[in-house]
Order: structure tokens, then C-alpha cells, then sequence
């Protein structure tokens, strides 16, 4: 809680705008009352009040963080040119005058009534807006208003007295949200997670319900009248009464020695445990289960025997329907080891306490929320847990996705999510409408707007949708790629309950990561970081097409192509395959089919050309004077340009190694060419390309990859260097046209055919 208030601050009439919008009878539909009380005039005054008052400072952060989503958008919405951007575009709120001289700085209490039964008895969250800006701006000038919005809490306490003035303290409290309590374990924060708990088993109906009464091979009881736990075996003794279950995900943590199940521990296991030897994140999640009614527990380090390869292999494999029959799944969020806990008490960042509230009312707090888009429930606002310890594990990414119901526990408060809603302690709940984590996956997947589809209509509003098949998954694997992993050879495997689970509500096939319906776009892989190096995994874990080949972050291009490079060109830059598909195989290590691999290869039927030679890629951007137009935006991590041989002389291309280390012999190099976009500009179309660079093998029937090729096709140009242009120039073609109507009359063919009309060879790359 955040210290003292300056005059004005203190005088703002926050109670009786409260109060006001609580005597209102339409609480279903939101409003807002204008505080009249007298306040900082400008910017420039509330800057200089910050250092000694609590509420002006977050106010003061609060307009900086508006600010900086203000300059996002419009860097998205190409409102200047990124050569010539406006003066102090990326200066603090602070410095910049049109900003801290502007007068007419404007404070509203807005109501928002809640759309989503959650449990609780709010109508509806209240809100402190305080906004600034210039009062005259141009069109294109970004200088747009400065919003700091505060959520109005109210700090809970006992049975209030009867009122005698018209608004109850009771209606008050039912338009506002309570403080999230510093104990997770209050009483307060406990009623709030059984009343999810309950609303979500009693009112949400099959969507919410696991799947089917399976339960895992072992369980922990929780002995009824005892400080213990047993390690049950659910196939040799009969559960005691309900066998519900609740599934921790939980981050080990480093160094040390794991409180675990091995051979040596296993009797001990089974005969009991007393639950103080338990690390503390153990500990609470015990806690937690008797507090919701609960008596089994699964913790994997527990239930899975861990000095057992076997038995860890074929527990590792039922890893989707653990977490997804589980009656409730624990997230240990805020947590980085078993011994730290997850339950410690929660700081409110960020908050300031109102003067005291008037004689029979609830205490008012301030707490300042982030920028508008960047809270999680907007429909792309940030994750719940972005930044929390189990973020940054590979391990615990398939343990958000698949329980049907979760309860998290994060640095700063506890949130819920199921199939149906997600919310907040703090008070927001939200409608999910598109399902949860696993349903957004499989609705991407194998749809029929494909990125490298080519005809398609296109609305480009609507290209920042990202409908594209298997996008989702991709994406997650983005955000999987960039997690810590602790052995390389589990790369696959932390995957495969989401792999099995998706394959299973889909019918997907599925290949060493990818899906064979969304080949293409999952080949085209690249670093994410153009200082980056993707190292092969020490020891096999998967062919060197798929992305768990290599150790780091990855990204897939071919989405982001259409969202950050040409967003707006929608159908004038249709994408086209070049290779096709004809067989894989694999070999499993285990009995896992989604997990480790002995070995894979992949053919397909493509053009393959020889590399004849490599060079750095200038640093200046390849120009474009042939044609008028704009060219699509570089790549941001190519660093090479790549000499290919074609029927016809060579062309060269942008691309670049996975290791940026690496001297290969280009005399060993080809490329094979995966897709085409071509790009239509005002008097014809330049060709950009995807593909991957392979190095032939001992067997030279059989290639690995070793980099990607994403740019378009450019030439060597000496007049272009001689005239202070850069080394190479992009290669332009003249647009084709068709017949159009019965007069003869031609019109532009906006789908250009393949200028270089490459044959394809079967390619195998493994």
C-alpha cells in the first residue's frame, strides 16, 4: 500500500461518486460521473506533486504506460514514416509539452457492469479514470489522449450498521470490488476460490465437465484425522469415497535433491508421509485440497516412479489425461522451487488507501490497472501469468493447456480459468468464449484458410485475425521454444499430452512437432534473434527439419509475413506451395508415439538447386527501381545472401544458418524452395520465397538443414554499388494480363504465375 496524498488528491470526492453511481437502478448497463472536485490543472503539476503524493505518482505511471501503447498502435497503423518519425515520439509522458502543458485534465468514476456470473455478488466494478491531452492535435499527429485507470476497491470488513442516509453500505458493496487480501489463505481469498470452484461444477455444465472417470495410476490420499499423506495405487486398492483429483503444476526448481518417489522411497511412500517433511509447495498444495473439500492429490515427482525408466516413460505418456481428467488442477505460478510454497503473502503494487471513509462506510482503496490492451481480460491482452516463474518452463506449458479447470497462483493474486470463464480475484471475470487453451489450438487446426493458399479472398481487416491453419499451435510452440528445459531429450516428450490430446479432438497427423496438414508452415523456422544461434540438441531428439532439433527460440515466419511485413496487401501478395508432401517415417525410443524419436526423415517433391556461393547481407536494403511500388518489409534475422543456381543463370536470396557459428562448404549446399509469394506492385510483381538450406549427407540420397532462405529474389547490380545503392537490386517482373470481357479489353492478373518455372525433385531430408 502506496503512502501519503497531497491536498488535492485527498479532497477528490471519490465517496460520492461512488455513492451516486451505487443509488442508480440500472445496474446492468455501464455510466460514469464527472468528479468536480478541483485538481492538478496540467501534466507539468501532477509530475511535481509525484514525489511526496502516492496517488500522483501512479497516475504519473499510469499516463506513461497509455503513452507507450499510444506509439505501438500507431507504429501499427503506419500513422508516419519509421525514417522520419515525429519529434519526441519515444521521450517519457513527462518531456514531452504537448503532453505536460496541456490543461483540462479530466477524472471520471466509471461503472461497468459485470456480463459474467462468477460467484461472487458483485453487479458490477467501479473505476478511477483520469485522462490528459493536448486539446487540438492534427490527424496525424500521435498525440493521442493519456488514460490512468484505477479499479475503486473496498477493504473488507465486518457486519456493517444499518445506514440512515439513502444508499446502503450493503448496495455500495455490491458495486464494488474487494481488495485482494495479502494471506492467500484468508478467509476471504478462500471463499473466492471455492465459490469459482462451485460455480464452475454446478452451472457450467458438460463444456467444464473431465472428460471421462479416469484416474492415474497413483494417487496421494490425504488420511481423514491424520498429519499424512499415502502414495495409493488406484489398481490395487480401492479409493475411499470420492476419487476426485487435484493435479499440481509446480516447478521443481535447481540444485538440491527432489522430494520424489524412487524404488529405494517407494514402501515409504505408501505407508505415509507426514505432510510437515513435505516441501512447502507441497505442503500448500495439500492445504488447498482439504480447503475445497478434496482427499487425492497427483504431484508427478510423487505419483511417477522417478529412478524407473519404464514406468517414467508410460506415466509420461498419460500426461493429457492426467491434467485433463483432473476434478481441478493447482498451478504453483508465483513459484521457481518445491521449497519456496506458493501460498506467501501477496503484495497490492501499486495501490493507495483513501482518507478514511466516512462513519459507517466501507474504506475505499486505488489500484492502478496496466494500459488499456494490455490487461488480461481484453481478448489480446497479456497471459495471467506472464512473467510468473512456471512461465519460463517447458514442462508446465502442456499444464496450462489441458486441465478442463484451473486455480493459479500468482505473484500478486489468484486467478481462475475453465472452459467457460476466466477471472480474476481482483473482480474481473470473463466470458471465454472461444473455449479454453486447448480449444483454441485445435480451432486453427486444419482450417481451410491456409497461409500458403494461394486465390483466396482475403478482407484485410481481417488479416490481423490470424485465422490461418494451424497458427495457434505454432505460436504456442513459439512461446514453448523460448522455456528452459532441464534435458534436451525432453523437448518432445513435455509436449506430447497437448500432441495426443490435439491429434485426438482433431485427427491431425502429427510429425516430430509439426502436423502434416500444416507442413509447410511449420518447416519454415527460423531463429527469432538475428545474434542468435540454434545449436543442435547434444544428443538426437528429432530430425533436422523439426524445431526440436535445435536448442533456443524459434519463430515461423510465414505468419508473421502477412501480420508484420505486408499486413495490408491481403490478395496482393497471395501465397502459393512450390513443395509437396510425400512420406515420413519416424522411430519412437519409447512407447510414446508423440515423444523421443531414434530417427525421422521427411520427402517431399520440390525444386532443389545448388548453392554456388555465400555472402554477408549488406546491411543497406536492397533497392527497388525497375518498378513503382513498395516492397515488403526484410527479414529481421537473415543475415546471409545465398548465390542459387537456376536453369537459366542464378539467382540470389536472403536467408540464414541455425548456427550463425557454422563454415559450411557451399559446394555441399542446396536449397530447396518450400513456397512463393507473389508480390504485386503498380507496374508488375517481385517474388518473395521461403525454403531451407540443406547440406547433402554421407547417404547422398539424404540432405539435413542447416539455415532458411526468407526474401525476395534479388541480383548482383555493379551500376547499383556505383551509384551508392547497395550491392544488390530487387529483381522485378512485368505484370501479366488476361482476357476480361467480350471487347477484348485486358485487365491486371493480380495471381502472377512463376516467373523461374522450376522442376521439382524428390527431396529427402532427415
Amino acid at each position: 500500500m502506496e503512502g501519503s496524498l497531497c491536498k488535492l488528491c485527498a479532497g477528490l470526492d471519490i465517496y460520492g461518486a461512488v455513492e451516486h453511481l451505487a443509488s442508480q437502478e440500472d445496474t446492468q448497463t455501464s455510466s460514469s460521473f464527472h468528479i468536480e472536485s478541483p485538481w492538478h490543472s496540467t501534466l507539468a503539476d501532477v509530475d511535481a506533486s509525484s514525489p511526496s503524493c502516492a496517488l500522483c505518482a501512479i497516475v504519473m505511471k499510469g499516463w506513461q504506460a497509455s503513452r507507450e501503447l499510444v506509439v505501438e498502435q500507431a507504429m501499427r497503423d503506419a500513422m508516419f514514416d519509421p525514417e522520419d518519425p515525429p519529434p519526441s515520439l519515444h521521450d517519457p509522458v513527462d518531456r514531452i509539452p504537448a503532453y505536460r502543458n496541456a490543461v483540462g485534465i479530466t477524472l471520471e468514476v466509471v461503472r461497468r457492469a459485470r456480463t459474467v456470473d462468477d460467484g461472487r455478488r458483485n453487479k458490477s466494478s467501479l473505476f478511477l479514470q483520469v485522462e490528459c491531452g493536448p486539446a487540438y492535435r492534427a490527424s496525424f499527429d500521435v498525440l493521442d489522449p493519456v488514460v490512468a485507470e484505477l479499479r475503486i476497491t473496498r477493504e473488507e470488513q465486518g457486519p456493517i450498521a444499518a445506514d440512515t442516509g439513502d444508499v446502503e453500505p450493503a448496495k455500495i458493496g455490491l458495486h464494488t470490488d474487494i481488495l485482494v487480501h495479502a494471506d492467500p489463505l484468508s478467509r476471504q481469498s478462500l471463499d473466492v476460490a471455492r465459490l469459482w470452484l462451485e460455480t464452475c461444477v454446478n452451472s457450467h455444465g458438460p463444456d467444464c465437465s473431465p472428460p471421462g472417470a479416469w484416474i492415474p495410476t497413483r494417487l496421494l490420499e490425504i488420511v481423514p484425522g491424520s498429519g499424512k499423506i499415502q502414495l495409493r495405487d488406484s489398481k490395487a486398492h480401492e479409493l475411499a469415497g470420492d476419487a476426485r483429483y487435484v493435479a499440481l503444476s509446480h516447478c521443481w526448481g535447481q540444485g538440491g535433491t527432489p522430494f520424489t518417489t524412487t524404488h529405494p522411497t517407494l514402501p515409504l511412500r505408501m505407508d505415509g508421509i507426514e505432510i510437515s517433511d513435505l516441501p512447502q509447495t507441497f505442503q500448500d498444495a495439500v492445504t488447498l485440497t482439504k480447503s475445497l473439500g478434496l482427499r487425492y492429490l497427483w504431484i508427478d515427482s510423487l505419483c511417477i516412479i522417478q529412478d524407473d525408466a519404464e514406468d517414467w516413460a508410460r506415466e509420461a505418456a498419460q500426461m493429457a489425461n492426467v491434467y485433463r481428467n483432473a476434478h481441478l488442477v493447482l498451478n504453483a505460478a508465483n513459484s521457481d522451487a518445491d521449497s519456496t510454497g506458493f501460498l506467501f503473502p501477496r503484495d497490492t503494487a501499486n495501490t493507495v488507501r483513501l482518507p478514511p471513509a466516512p462513519p459507517e462506510r466501507h474504506q475505499l482503496c486505488l489500484q492502478l490497472l496496466p494500459a488499456e490492451g494490455r490487461r488480461w481480460p481484453d481478448p489480446a491482452g497479456l497471459d495471467t501469468l506472464l512473467g510468473e516463474p512456471i512461465s519460463a518452463r517447458a514442462w508446465c506449458l502442456q499444464e496450462r493447456s489441458l486441465p478442463v479447470r484451473a486455480l493459479q497462483y500468482g505473484s500478486h493474486q489468484a486467478f481462475w480459468e475453465c472452459e467457460r470463464m476466466r477471472a480474476s480475484e481482483d473482480g474481473d471475470a470473463v466470458a471465454q468464449d472461444g473455449g479454453g487453451h486447448l480449444q483454441r489450438l485445435c480451432k486453427t487446426a486444419d482450417v481451410a484458410n491456409s497461409v500458403f493458399a494461394r486465390g483466396q479472398e482475403r478482407n484485410p481487416g481481417e488479416e490481423l485475425e490470424q485465422g490461418f491453419s494451424w497458427v495457434d499451435w505454432y505460436r504456442m510452440v513459439e512461446n514453448y521454444t523460448a522455456r528452459s528445459i532441464t534435458k534436451h531429450t525432453d523437448r518432445l516428450p513435455a509436449l506430447s499430452g497437448l500432441a495426443q490430446t490435439v491429434a485426438r479432438e482433431t485427427g491431425g497427423e502429427y510429425l516430430a512437432g509439426l502436423w502434416k496438414s500444416g507442413l509447410l508452415e511449420g518447416l519454415v523456422w527460423c531463429k527469432v534473434r538475428s545474434s542468435q544461434t540454434l545449436d543442435p540438441t547434444p544428443e538426437y531428439v528429432a530430425p533436422s527439419w523439426s524445431w526440436a532439433s535445435v536448442v533456443g527460440p524459434v519463430q515461423f515466419p510465414a505468419y508473421t509475413w502477412y501480420t508484420q511485413r505486408a499486413r495490408w496487401k491481403a490478395r496482393m501478395a497471395d501465397s502459393e506451395p512450390l513443395a509437396e508432401y510425400l512420406s515420413h517415417s519416424t522411430v519412437e525410443k519409447d512407447l510414446d508415439p508423440y515423444g523421443r524419436l531414434e530417427r525421422g526423415c521427411l520427402t517431399l517433391k520440390a525444386p532443389l538447386l545448388p548453392v554456388l556461393s555465400i555472402r554477408p547481407r549488406p546491411s543497406q536494403a536492397p533497392t527497388l527501381h525497375s518498378l513503382f511500388g513498395q516492397a515488403p518489409s526484410r527479414s529481421e534475422v537473415a543475415d546471409i545472401v545465398v548465390q542459387i543456381k537456376t536453369s537459366t543463370g542464378s539467382i540470389w536470396m536472403e536467408g540464414g544458418f541455425d548456427n550463425r557459428d557454422a563454415a559450411p562448404d557451399a559446394a555441399k549446399l542446396s536449397v530447396v524452395l518450400l513456397a512463393r509469394l507473389p508480390h504485386v506492385l503498380e507496374e508488375g510483381f517481385i517474388e518473395h520465397r521461403f525454403g531451407l538450406i540443406l547440406e547433402q549427407m554421407e547417404d547422398s540420397r539424404q540432405y539435413r538443414r542447416i539455415g532458411f532462405i526468407d526474401g525476395v529474389i534479388l541480383k548482383k547490380s555493379v551500376l547499383d554499388v556505383v551509384r551508392g545503392r547497395g550491392m544488390f537490386s530487387v529483381v522485378g517482373y512485368p505484370r501479366p494480363f488476361e482476357e476480361d470481357d467480350m471487347y477484348g479489353a485486358t485487365r491486371d492478373n493480380d495471381l502472377a504465375s512463376d516467373p523461374l518455372v522450376l522442376g521439382k525433385m524428390e527431396v529427402m531430408i532427415c
